[in-house]
């Protein structure tokens, strides 16, 4: 496995659809999202759905038919920093709007109002920067198809009797 590789989270995907330059992949949401309190878990609920579908080209050196099964790839970096810029961003600014308006002495309720203000700014400033051309034209947020999944290199399970 290459290095570009060794530093992706990985995650199977059935082949949907295909046309002449587009694959429409379908994953199943894992169990383990039921399972969890994380905003994700409630995206899901909301859905009501167990799969989630995407849109990406296709590989020039793979010949994928619907049905098929492939794993993508989203580099553990970009993971970690989509990660951060969504939860800890807005926490750090809400946390400095309140943080300023206990140190100016402010009353307790102007405290609160001044911490959900600068949440709404920090959901704000991530929503721009999620939009801004720079973000949106890098490669780096957008999940890739690294091999096509075969029956025989799924995992096996090996049980052993207590």
């Amino acid at each position: 496995m290459s290095n570009a590789q060794s530093s992706m989270i990985e995650q199977v995907a059935h082949v949907h659809a295909i046309d002449q330059t587009t694959v429409w992949l379908e994953t199943l949401r894992r169990a383990t999202c039921d399972s969890c309190t994380c905003g994700q878990r409630l995206l899901n609920q909301g859905a009501d759905t167990a799969h989630s579908r995407i849109e990406l080209p296709i590989p020039k050196n793979m010949a994928l038919n619907v049905g098929d099964e492939v794993v993508l790839g989203v580099h553990q970096q970009a993971f970690i920093k989509a990660s951060l810029l969504t939860f800890a961003m807005p926490l750090m600014i809400m946390l400095a709007f309140a943080s300023l308006a206990q140190w100016w002495a402010f009353s307790e309720p102007v405290t609160v109002v001044a911490a959900l203000f600068g949440l709404s700014m920090g959901l704000l400033m991530l929503r721009w920067y999620s939009q801004s051309d720079s973000v949106l034209s890098s490669s780096q947020w957008q999940p890739i198809i690294l091999r096509q999944q075969y029956i025989d290199q799924a995992s096996v399970l090996h049980f052993t009797p207590e």
